[in-house]
């Protein structure tokens, strides 16, 4: 195979391809890319698996098809994160913001129906569903979230993943993946599972982060969006030619901002520098907004309403 002088030949790579146009052509996505984690999946392992906490040892390891542009962590780099075994109380704290947040969400959708959320963590997403009209299920591979889903909210949700489960086909009106199709090591798999479930004219509802957004570019490898389990990083071109490739026609793709409290954003300066996030800390404190809620959109988070043809 030709290969340019930018382009990897590192054994970790050997084998891989492109996720949507099947090239092997694959480059660093950064200039400096580090490749010190290449084929040591293992350090991105360090400590339990948390929702809300990544230790972003593999940002440097990520790569772009030449031919198409989607960006994907290598194979050998994309082990299955151990969601069974990590709580995360911080993430159950956040639950009346998250269950607004899907509202905002479900607003892309009409109401009513059977709705199937894959990767619906604690169901925060079913709970708003719910209080919508939908007949909710959920299936998730976190026992630790799926239980927590039926023991705190009475939710239908399976422990497992929605491939083996064996779902009836033409099943459902709506199915959600918010914050899942970038943590999935097959997610053409998924989505082919997920329209085999769906209803004809039914919809697939995708939130994931678009590396392709003018705050993602700009940012680099500072970008939030670069988190060790998340495995694909898709662009608003290459989600829609992935879905539309599987059988589907895209009636939306537009940015979706989220609500939380000013605590929830100071933290997230933590993984960028300690000093300036313990003043900011201090100040969110001395001037009481915590409890203080602020929307926040920089257009590096897409929803896509995907229609099964």
């Amino acid at each position: 195979m030709y290969t340019t002088p930018g382009e990897l030949r590192s054994p970790a790579l050997a084998g891989d391809s492109c996720l949507i146009c099947g090239s092997a052509r694959l480059i660093p996505h950064f200039r400096r890319a580090s490749r010190a984690a290449v084929g040591k999946p293992e350090h991105a392992r360090q400590e339990p698996y948390r929702i809300t906490r990544s230790q972003r040892r593999l940002v440097g390891n990520v790569v772009r098809c030449r031919e198409c542009g989607m960006v994907m962590l290598p194979q050998a780099l994309s082990t299955p994160a151990d969601y069974g075994n990590g709580a995360d109380p911080y993430y159950v704290r956040q639950g009346p913001q998250r269950i607004a947040n899907a509202h905002r969400l479900l607003d892309l959708v009409p109401a009513g129906g059977r709705l199937l959320d894959v990767g619906c963590a604690c169901g925060f997403l079913l709970v708003a569903a719910r209080a919508r009209g939908f007949a909710v299920e959920g299936v998730e591979v976190s026992a630790w979230a799926s239980g927590h889903a039926r023991r705190e909210h009475g939710l239908d949700v399976k422990t497992g993943t929605v491939e083996t489960l064996g779902l009836p086909a033409e099943t459902y009106d709506v199915v959600v993946m918010s914050d899942t199709i970038e943590h999935l090591t097959s997610p053409r798999q998924t989505v082919q599972t997920v329209r085999r479930i769906l209803r004809q004219g039914g919809r697939l509802l995708v939130l994931t982060p678009d590396i392709g957004s003018l705050a993602a570019r700009l940012a680099g490898a500072r970008w939030w969006g670069l988190l060790d389990d998340h495995y694909f990083y898709f662009s608003r071109a290459t989600l829609r030619r992935f879905l539309e490739g599987e059988g589907f026609t895209i009636e939306r793709l537009v940015a979706l901002g989220r609500q939380f409290p000013v605590p929830h954003w100071v933290s997230k300066l933590s993984q960028y520098s300690g000093a300036p996030h313990q003043a900011v800390e201090r100040l969110t404190r001395v001037l009481h907004l915590d409890q203080v809620q602020i929307s926040i959109n920089l257009g590096d988070q897409m929803a896509c309403v995907a229609r099964k043809m």
